[in-house]
Parts: structure tokens; sequence; C-alpha cells
């Protein structure tokens, strides 16, 4: 793990739900299914779904990190506060915006959500067509067959990190299912604030320009996501630490303070903050005490 004179600073943790808190990803197939089924494109079903697969399993051009035009129908890759090129659906390289050239209607490839996301509106499904997929997986994901597989021992390890004084949780999901998620892994009671319709990654950089206001210094601010461009990207930007857990690989060039892939290293992370943080408390305890003893002697 990274060196903890960082970690011991730690005062307030960011945590995403969906892929940081759980990891799956068999929901995405069903996922594209439901959003075509009973349209004029259910024949081409299983084309969509084994494009969704090549792009997650990093055999396609398309990549996460990448960002989809609706309006183009072709994918962007960023370089610094703008583009570098476009890319088309085949790989091939396109004129990208010219810089400064607002962009309007993208989707950020960050995720196995944004993965069927995409697809849908490259099959110019309608938004409510997306929406209705998207809920009825969500409900399935917490009811047999289809319950997702959860670690308690990491429900365990962010029960048990006290040695910050604040753990939210933030996710774009609706509250309704975002709260259903959080209870079925019994992680609910974990934190100290829930956003659920977060509207990341704006309502990231709100919840942290709020939490600069209050005197939290950026050092003290870490965010642990998925999705680096609603979750991390916005944090780092106000000097804030971060952590991109993902089994997946990324175009996104960013460098993150920390680079996690399963769910083991993010309990690790958990115990490693706590342990940092108390022996920090344990010296600054000791310090106090010289500090009064020479007094008292002086």
């Amino acid at each position: 793990m990274q060196s903890e004179n960082w970690l011991s600073a730690l005062k307030v943790i960011i945590f995403d739900m969906d892929g940081t808190l759980y990891q799956e990803d068999s929901f995405m197939d069903r996922y594209i299914r439901y959003m075509l089924e009973a349209t004029d494109r259910e024949h081409e079903t299983e084309a969509a779904v084994a494009l969704g697969r090549a792009i997650l399993t990093g055999e396609h051009p398309v990549q996460f990190g990448h960002f989809y035009s609706m309006q183009d129908d072709a994918l962007l890759v960023r370089k610094g506060d703008g583009f570098a090129q476009g890319l088309s659906w085949d790989g091939g390289i396109l004129a990208g915006p010219d810089a400064g050239e607002p962009v309007p209607d993208l989707i950020h490839i960050g995720d196995p959500w944004c993965i069927a996301a995409v697809i849908g509106h490259k099959y110019k499904l309608s938004g409510q067509k997306i929406r209705q997929a998207f809920e009825r997986v969500r409900e399935e994901m917490v009811q047999e067959p289809y319950r997702f597989e959860f670690r308690s021992e990491l429900v365990e390890a962010i029960a048990e990190l006290d040695a910050v004084e604040k753990k939210i949780v933030m996710t774009n999901t609706y509250l309704a299912s975002g709260m259903e998620f959080l209870h079925y892994m019994q992680i609910h009671d974990s934190f100290d604030a829930i956003y659920c319709d977060a509207e990341k990654p704006r309502g990231i950089q709100r919840l942290v320009t709020e939490l600069l206001q209050e005197g939290y210094q950026p050092h003290e601010i870490l965010s642990i996501g998925d999705n680096p461009w609603n979750d991390l990207h916005p944090v780092k930007q106000l000097g804030g630490r971060t952590c991109f857990i993902s089994p997946y690989g990324s175009a996104d060039p960013e460098n993150w303070d920390l680079r996690l892939t399963t769910l083991d290293e993010l309990q690790k992370l958990m115990q490693d903050i706590q342990a940092a943080n108390t022996r920090r408390e344990f010296t600054s305890g000791e310090d106090r005490a010289q500090a009064y003893q020479q007094e008292v002697q002086g």
C-alpha cells in the first residue's frame, strides 16, 4: 500500500457505490437485452450484447475512458481539458473538435452501466426504454437468481473505520434503488451521509467545495470510485486525494494517488487508513504529553 504519510492526514472519505462497494458486471447483458426487447431493433440483440462484452473485455477499439458523442455516433479521446481526436466504431481516426469547442451530449464510458447506456443511444432507443431497462435490472440485482455478491469483510472494514471524521457515499442511482442496495449490503449504517441522485460529476464537485468551505483541507479528502470522470476528476481538480478502483483497463490518461483492482485491496486500504490514523493520534498524544511535562518541569 502507498505511504501512510498522506493516509494519516485523511479526515473525509467519499465512496462511490456501484462498482466500488461491490463489483459485478453480469447485469450488463440483461440490461442490453431489456433495452432492445419489443423494439424494431430487437433482431440485433445478440450483436449488441457482443458489442458490449467486447468493450468490457478490452477487445474493441472503444474503451473505458472514451466519450461517446450522441450527436455524431462517434467516440472522443480526452487529452488535458479537451479532446485529442475522434474515433469511429471500427477504430478509424476522425477529426476531433477544435480546442475549446463545446461538445454537447457526451456520455463518458466509465463503467459497465455506461457501456449499456451508450449502446442504448447508439441503437437510437428512447430514454424511457433505457430507463425502464435500467430500473428492471436494478430490481433484479437484489432478488434471486440475480442477487449480486458482496464482501462482508469489506463492509466490516468500512464500519470499523472510525479514525476519520466523515464517511460519505455518493451514487447517481435514484433514491429507492440506492438505499435498497445499501440495505442489502448491510452497510447503510456505516456512513455519516448518503447522497443518491447525486448528479456526479457536478454533485461531487459541489460536495468537496462545501467540505473545503467547512474548513477541511484538500489533502484531507479522499474520493474512491470506479468511474474516473464522475468520481475522481472533480476531486483531483480541487486538490483532493483520489483512488481509482476497477478490474478493467482504462484509456483515461490521468494519474491517481491509488490504483486498485479488487475489493480485497479496498478492504486493505480501509485497514491501512485506520492504522495510519490511529498511529497519528497516538503520536500526537505522546507529543502533547511531552510538551506538558516539559512545561511542568520548566
